[in-house]
């Protein structure tokens, strides 16, 4: 959804940058991990935070765009391996890399009774269940399948996800409650974004951005 080497910084700036811009604003961009960019965000160092499921809690701090892309988010275990997920308590006796600071679902991210191991990025997350460092990890769909594509092919015949779905989410772009002009900025990205889905900009936006299967 977002990053560095991505084209044009991955789906999710070019979204935000494409509306905003439509609405006669200037974006300037800062690439950082998650974690950094949501606690600028709510220091005040940036204006708005990309790549961003609903979240409750963050809600107290932070005012929700519109959603502009649906994931699934579903754990993957190594191939071969019988690991499997009904609900959170299943997952008690697993080991599971997870993002520093992510957000994949109020329940899991709030269940201090799992065995999970903190890592910087989803592409070592990966890596650790194919070498059988943890048993499991998490993320959106969208962006594991992109890693085993595109950034590391060697993971495709090694990982597989699990059956079941932990929770269909939304990507939003979210603005800091303090920002002067949030109401502006919220208003403007939504109606811009409702133009861009009636007018095919933003499935073209998507499409650029779907790997090559």
């Amino acid at each position: 959804f977002g990053g560095q080497n991505l084209p044009d910084q991955g789906i999710s700036l070019d979204v935000i940058r494409t509306a905003l811009t439509r609405a006669n604003y200037t974006v300037e961009s800062a690439i950082v991990p998650w974690e950094r960019a949501l606690k600028g965000t709510l220091d005040g160092d940036y204006d708005a935070l990309s790549n961003l499921f609903y979240d409750h809690e963050l809600a107290a701090d932070l005012t929700y765009s519109d959603p502009f892309y649906l994931t699934e988010v579903r754990f993957v275990r190594r191939a071969g391996t019988a690991h499997r997920y009904t609900n959170l308590d299943s997952l008690r006796n697993y080991s599971i890399a997870v993002g520093e600071g992510y957000l994949y679902e109020d329940g899991f991210d709030n269940a201090d009774f799992l065995n999970k191991r903190f890592v910087t990025t989803v592409t070592q997350a990966l890596r650790m269940v194919a070498s059988g460092r943890v048993d499991l990890t998490l993320d959106s769909v969208a962006v594991i399948e992109y890693i085993v594509n595109v950034e590391d092919s060697s993971l495709k015949n090694q990982i597989e996800f699990i059956p079941g779905v932990l929770k269909r989410q939304a990507m939003h772009m979210a603005v800091r409650n303090d920002y002067v002009h949030r109401e502006a900025l919220i208003s403007d990205f939504n109606r811009e974004l409702a133009a861009m889905k009636v007018d095919g900009t933003l499935d073209l936006l998507l499409k650029k951005h779907r790997y090559n299967r």
